[in-house]
């Protein structure tokens, strides 16, 4: 019975952690003006989370495709041990004038220690938004879809000491996703482009989640 009860508190605990990234959505009629780019970013997705990343757009079948990495690390006092890295590919899909369709998808990995346990994952996330953009600002609306692939998971021997000492460690699947829908738009000032995003999450099942929105800022300089 214990077991069963670490394992739903594990399980809800990576739900949460594969919430909506704060990483951003980016302005794809501007991927042709500059090759790179540096960007930060903060929200709250599900816990404060500030990322700072490196962009570099390439030509893939004469369309331009930007590839991503970042690191977001817990805010609330800058611990290493609860941290977030990914790598993403962005670009526009399909485009009627100033209307595009566009997708991202990231590889993504997370961990996060207390006195339960110490626990790393590694999942994918793919999002597309629908909208207008324009050389200058763009709003959209998107959904993204989040998964934990595999999780593994130390206990500690605090929890062994007083609670279950049969804890087993190791590696298990699929621990949990969610699905996340809501509004993205930006505006360009000289090189300089900020973005914000809101919208609602829930589990990979459409149940509530804690909080129930997220909400994100960024701030993009292309060089």
């Amino acid at each position: 019975m214990r077991s069963w009860l670490l394992w739903a508190a594990v399980a809800l605990v990576f739900v949460a952690a594969t919430a909506p990234d704060a990483s951003a959505q980016w302005n794809v009629a501007r991927l042709d003006d500059a090759p790179n780019r540096v960007y930060t970013t903060a929200g709250l997705d599900p816990a404060l989370l500030p990322t700072v990343g490196y962009a570099r757009v390439i030509s893939m079948f004469g369309h331009p495709v930007q590839l991503a990495g970042d690191l977001g690390i817990a805010a609330a006092e800058l611990d290493t041990r609860d941290f977030r890295v990914q790598a993403q590919a962005f670009t526009s899909i399909l485009r009627w004038r100033t209307v595009n369709l566009t997708g991202r998808a990231a590889l993504i990995g997370r961990g996060t220690e207390n006195s339960i346990y110490r626990g790393y994952n590694f999942g994918l996330g793919f999002t597309g938004t629908l909208g207008v953009y324009r050389r200058r600002w763009f709003v959209a609306t998107e959904l993204g879809f989040d998964k934990a692939v595999v999780t593994h998971v130390t206990h500690s021997a605090w929890y062994r000491t007083y609670f279950y000492a049969e804890a087993k460690d190791g590696w298990y699947r699929d621990t949990g996703g969610t699905v996340h829908y809501g509004l993205t738009a930006g505006v360009t000032v000289g090189k300089v482009e900020l973005l914000a995003r809101y919208g609602v999450q829930r589990t990979e099942q459409l149940n509530d989640l804690m909080p129930p929105m997220y909400a994100s800022v960024g701030l993009g300089l292309a060089f």
